[in-house]
C-alpha cells in the first residue's frame, strides 16, 4: 500500500510527508510485535488513536473515547459562557445564557459529531423526536 502511495505522488508530482505519518493496525497484536514500516527510508511510528473529521478512533473503535474527546470543547464553551455572564453581570437574563451557550457550547461539541443533517436541529424542533416516541407522555 505504501509503495502505491509512492508511486501515485511520484505520477502526480506530490509531495509526501512523511514526518507526519503515523500506522495504525486494527488487530489485537501490541504494536512492539507489528514490522516497521517505512516510507522513503523513514521508519513509520505505529498510534492507537487517529483523528478522522474532528472525531478521536482508536484501535478497537470504542465510542466512548471519541464522546469523551469531544466532551472537552463542549466543557471549555460552557467554561467560558459561565466566565462572560459572571464578568458582565448577566446572570438573571436567561436569553443571554442560551443566545451564549448556542454561540460558544454547541458548535464546539458539533465539530466532530457524525450526525449533521437531521430535522431535529432546526429552531423548535429539537424535542420533536422525544414526543414521537413516547418519552414525554405519562
Amino acid at each position: 500500500m505504501l509503495n502505491k502511495l509512492r508511486v501515485c505522488a511520484q505520477k502526480k508530482s506530490l509531495t509526501v510527508n512523511s514526518q507526519k505519518f503515523e500506522v495504525m493496525c486494527f488487530n489485537s497484536r501490541p504494536a512492539s510485535f507489528l514490522p516497521p514500516l517505512f516510507f522513503y527510508g523513514t521508519q513509520l511510528p505505529y498510534s492507537d488513536t487517529f483523528k478522522h473529521l474532528g472525531m478521536v478512533c482508536d484501535r478497537q473503535m470504542n465510542l466512548n473515547i471519541a464522546a469523551d474527546a469531544a466532551l472537552l470543547p463542549f466543557m471549555a464553551g460552557t467554561f467560558r459562557v459561565k466566565q462572560f455572564i459572571k464578568s458582565l453581570d448577566l446572570a438573571n437574563k436567561l436569553h443571554a445564557h442560551i443566545w451564549l451557550l448556542k454561540t460558544y457550547a454547541i458548535p464546539a461539541s458539533m465539530y466532530a459529531s457524525q450526525i449533521w443533517a437531521t430535522p431535529f436541529l432546526r429552531q423548535g424542533r429539537e424535542m420533536d423526536n422525544l414526543y414521537r416516541n413516547g418519552f414525554w407522555q405519562c
